[in-house]
């Protein structure tokens, strides 16, 4: 009699922790919530957030279940729409495996801030010119302490999963979040270490994402950067143009060279005024640990590398140089057999 007591409650309890965490509160009312995850956001803090938002009523059970099924291992950065009708179990896989009605939004290195606004538009979350009005809000940019016109260069590149007609405001705060939780609390400290402001560390950063295509070349590159901020030379960098070119090239033409804008480095000295893209982490890195190196030019070659030069004369013979391969690249091209 004492067994099947034992098992009468054992089965109770079985029974209580089952409804709990898989059936939903069907009893329970409320909107839908926008619940924001950053890739490196633990578990206790997303079940605070829960709490918050009342889509949970304890943060304990939710902690014992992530803890249980190995779900905090998997969370993954993204905006979740989730209501307290859900059970537990439901919420834990919706952040856990998107199983919601999420689209996945993928940036970039690189992405600009229209590029985005696009995709977001094709995704049909939410238009272009909505995300774009957004991203350029004094009062959210001033909260987020962005010190420039524009959230550019402060949207993460990462792939986030976001939910159908997403509002812009949560969509901007998620990308910059992401990036203050990537960057990490000391990212201040460091770019006045190297004599900047967080803001100019982001614009120098922008200008090496699009200036290098291969990862040893990046710290190079800002180290050139560097040098010839430090000596007052023009950077003389075509990313920084191609930003307000319709038509874009690797290669401008004088007319475009020409271009009166103080995106055109070419005829002023000093960074841009804003970011020109939005710059992933290793960009980042390369800014705030630059290689120590002599050059003041560089010239790629057509094949994502470049060759330096620490004068202008050898520079001229880099130019040329390239130039040379890039020709004949050219006509190797031309020459190659048509497939079948």
């Amino acid at each position: 009699m004492r067994i099947l007591k034992i098992y009468g409650y054992a089965f109770l309890a079985c029974f209580i922790l089952c409804t709990f965490v898989f059936i939903p509160p069907f009893f329970l009312a409320g909107p839908d919530q926008d619940i924001p995850v950053y890739s490196k956001t633990t578990a206790r803090e997303i079940a605070k957030s829960l709490q918050e938002k009342r889509i949970i009523h304890f943060t304990y059970p939710f902690l014992v279940l992530t803890k249980l099924t190995h779900a905090d291992r998997k969370l993954k950065a993204g905006l979740y729409r989730l209501n307290p009708r859900m059970s537990l179990w439901d919420v834990l896989t919706t952040l856990s495996e998107g199983k919601s009605e999420l689209l996945a939004l993928k940036v970039p290195e690189g992405f600009t801030a229209e590029q985005i606004a696009q995709e977001l538009e094709n995704l049909k979350v939410i238009t272009a010119a909505d995300f774009m009005k957004t991203a350029e809000d004094t009062q959210l940019l001033k909260s987020l302490d962005i010190k420039g016109p524009t959230a550019e260069g402060f949207l993460f590149p990462q792939t986030y999963r976001v939910p159908v007609s997403a509002d812009g405001q949560a969509l901007v705060e998620l990308m910059v979040r992401q990036f203050y939780d990537t960057v990490g609390g000391d990212f201040a400290a460091q770019c006045r270490a190297r004599g900047l402001t967080p803001y100019q560390a982001v614009i120098l950063a922008s200008i090496v994402e699009k200036e290098a295509q291969k990862a040893d070349e990046r710290p190079i590159i800002a180290g050139v950067l560097f040098n010839r901020l430090r000596q007052k030379i023009r950077l003389e960098v075509n990313a920084t143009l191609n930003y307000v070119l319709a038509n874009k090239r690797a290669w401008l033409t004088n007319d475009q060279l020409n271009t009166q804008s103080p995106y055109n480095t070419y005829q002023h000295r000093g960074l841009p005024p804003t970011p020109i893209c939005n710059p992933g982490l290793a960009s980042i890195e390369a800014v705030l640990s630059p290689a120590d190196v002599p050059y003041l030019y560089y010239v790629a070659q057509g094949d994502g590398s470049h060759l330096f030069a620490t004068t202008f004369e050898e520079h001229e013979k880099n130019v040329a140089l390239a130039k040379r391969i890039r020709r004949a690249k050219r006509r190797a091209q031309a020459q190659a057999p048509v497939a079948p």
